[in-house]
C-alpha cells in the first residue's frame, strides 16, 4: 500500500467507511506476514531465513504506512475542529471590538473567554437565523425564539445576559454590520439596494441609524467605493 497514491474525500459523508478500506489492506498484510513468520518459527527445520525477512520488511513498511494513514486522519479532523471554531464565532464579538459605538450601548463588558461555548453556540444559532431573514423588515421575535426552543421572555433574558442588548437592539446592530460588508463589498450601486437589502425600506432612517453606528453616512462610504473601483 503507498499512501501518497490513496486518495481520501474528507469532506465526504463515509469518510470513516474510506479510512477502513484503506487500513484494511495493510492490515492483512501485516497479519499474513506475521503468521507466516511464526509458522517458520514453529516449524525450526524447515525455516527459511529469506522468507522471514521478506515477511519482516512487509510488517515494517505496512506498519508506517498505517501510521501516515494515522496522521493524515488526526490532521484533517484537527483542521476542521479549527475550522468549525472559526466559523461559530459570534458576529457581535467582532463588531464590539472593533466599534466603540456599539460597546457604549452594550450594557455588558463582552468578554468571549467569559462566554461559554455552549453560549457562543447559541448566540452564533440565534445570529444565523437573523441573517436569513434580513431583508424581512419586520423580524418575528416570537418565530426567532420558537426557532431556539425558548420563549421570547427567555430570549430577552439570555441576549440581555450575554451581549448586554435587547434583542431588537442586537438585530439592528447585526443588520448595519451587513450593510456595510455590503458597502464595503461594493455589491450594490445605491444606498436604496442596501438599505432595502437588510430589511430598511425608509431610507433616510436607515441614514441615520448607519451613521449612528458608524460615524460615517453610507452615502459617502459608498461614494469612496465608487472613487476607487
Amino acid at each position: 500500500m503507498d499512501i501518497n497514491n490513496q486518495i481520501i474525500d474528507w469532506n465526504s459523508p463515509d469518510i470513516l467507511m474510506q479510512i477502513a478500506n484503506h487500513i484494511k489492506n495493510p492490515l492483512r498484510s501485516i497479519l499474513e506476514a506475521s503468521s507466516k513468520i511464526v509458522g517458520q518459527k514453529r516449524g525450526q527445520d524447515t525455516t527459511d531465513v529469506a522468507l522471514q525477512n521478506h515477511s519482516t520488511e512487509i510488517i515494517i513498511s505496512n506498519t508506517k504506512e498505517l501510521s501516515k494513514l494515522i496522521n493524515e486522519v488526526v490532521k484533517a479532523a484537527q483542521s476542521k475542529s479549527v475550522n468549525v471554531a472559526d466559523k461559530e464565532v459570534p458576529t457581535i464579538f467582532k463588531i464590539y471590538q472593533s466599534n466603540t459605538t456599539v460597546q457604549s450601548k452594550c450594557k455588558v463588558t463582552i468578554d468571549a473567554s467569559h462566554i461559554s461555548k455552549s453560549d457562543h453556540s447559541w448566540l452564533f444559532n440565534f445570529e444565523n437565523l437573523v441573517f436569513k431573514q434580513i431583508k424581512n423588515g419586520q423580524m418575528n421575535l416570537y418565530d426567532l425564539s420558537f426557532a431556539l426552543a425558548i420563549s421570547e421572555r427567555q430570549l430577552h433574558r439570555k441576549i440581555k445576559n450575554l451581549v448586554g442588548l435587547t434583542p431588537n437592539k442586537y438585530i439592528r446592530v447585526l443588520r448595519l454590520y451587513k450593510a456595510k460588508q455590503l458597502i464595503d463589498q461594493y455589491i450594490y450601486d445605491t444606498i436604496s439596494e442596501v438599505s432595502y437589502e437588510i430589511g430598511y425600506f425608509d431610507t433616510h432612517y436607515f441614514s441615520k441609524l448607519f451613521y449612528q453606528q458608524y460615524g460615517t453616512s453610507p452615502k459617502e462610504l459608498l461614494a469612496s467605493k465608487r472613487l476607487i473601483e
